[in-house]
Order: C-alpha cells, then structure tokens, then sequence
C-alpha cells in the first residue's frame, strides 16, 4: 500500500516533467523490462533497445498516464508492443538484407556497395563529432564499444536514465545525418544494419 501511494506520487511528478521522477520510474522498472523482453528476443542488444525506446515513449506522453491505475501492466503494454514493433521491422530488414546480397551476387556490385558501406561509416563519424561531448561519449561507449547502458552509466558517472536520454539524442541525429546525405532505400538499409547487426 505505502509503495503504491509512493508510486503514484512518483507518476504525479512524472506526468508534470519532473525528470527525478522518470529517473526513480526507470530505476523501478527498467530491469524487470529487461528480463521480461531478454526472455523473447534473447539478444541483450535489441532488449535494451526496446526498454529504451519503451521509456522514450513513456516521457514523451507522460501525459496519457493515469495515477490511479497500476503502472507496471501500462509500462509492460508498451514494451509489448516496442518488441512487437521491432520484430517486424527486423523481419523486414532481413529481407532487404537478403535481396541486396542476392543483387550484389547476380549483378557483382559487391565492390559498389562496399564503397558504399564505407562511405556510411565516414558519415557515421562525421555525424557524431556533430554531438555534445557527453551525448558523443555516450554513443561511442554503447554503440561502437558494444557496452550496455549500465556499464556506460558507470563508465560516465552518470544514472541510466542519463544514458538512455543521450542514444535517445544520438540516435536520431545520425539517422538524421545519414538519411540527408545518401540514398533513401541505401540509407534505409544501412541504418538498420548499422544500428542492429554492426555491433562488436
């Protein structure tokens, strides 16, 4: 009883913008969001992407939250349906992936497209020195150093909900950049690779 009253005080705050809030409802929640979507895709990478984008969602309608009801069947809806979500886009991905690699093999554009892929990773790093200082560090640590939120979290001195706020900013910058300065259907594609497969 006294944690729920103290929750509801906590999504009263949340829904207002307080941002101690959603850092006390992501430090509740997002370790139980973890296990519960690492049990479906059984990838800590795409689970992370998925809690992360669950509480982007949650910041940015905050105010569709409802204080009296119980919170945790709300936050795990729409972890459900992020996860959801990102299988199919990830269905989609795999069968452009396929086609272009078929393509590359019957037409031999292979060398094209990995001056292509190249050119992309320039872009990749021309648009992240277009990043604040801590959102770039934070990128490179969870991106191109392969590290989980926590582990950056701990690296940078700073909470979770910190991190997840930074990719939330890096990752659409550099879609952003990307997209402006390729192809569309070769963007498409690079991004989703970038973004889910090219990570060591």
């Amino acid at each position: 009883m006294h944690h729920h009253k103290s929750e509801r005080e906590i999504l009263k705050r949340l829904i207002l913008g307080h941002e101690e809030a959603f850092s006390a409802i992501y430090s509740i929640y997002s370790d139980k969001l973890l296990y519960y979507v690492q049990r479906t895709t059984k990838s800590p990478y795409l689970a992370e992407d998925v809690v992360h984008d669950t509480f982007v969602k949650i910041w940015q309608h905050r105010d569709r939250i409802d204080p009296s009801r119980p919170f945790q069947p709300y936050i795990f809806t729409i972890a459900k349906r992020t996860l959801l979500d990102l299988l199919n886009r990830a269905k989609h991905e795999r069968a452009i992936v396929s086609e272009i690699k078929r393509y590359s093999t019957e037409e031999d554009h292979s060398t094209e497209f990995l001056l292509d892929y190249n050119e992309s990773n320039l872009l990749i790093n021309e648009a992240i020195t277009g990043l604040s200082e801590q959102v770039r560090k934070t990128f490179v640590l969870c991106r191109i150093q392969g590290m989980s939120y926590r582990q950056a979290a701990e690296t940078l001195n700073v909470t979770e909900s910190t991190v997840n706020k930074h990719m939330s900013k890096a990752l659409q910058i550099v879609r952003a950049y990307v997209s402006k300065h390729t192809g569309k259907l070769f963007s498409f594609f690079f991004i989703c690779y970038w973004m889910f497969f090219n990570r060591q």
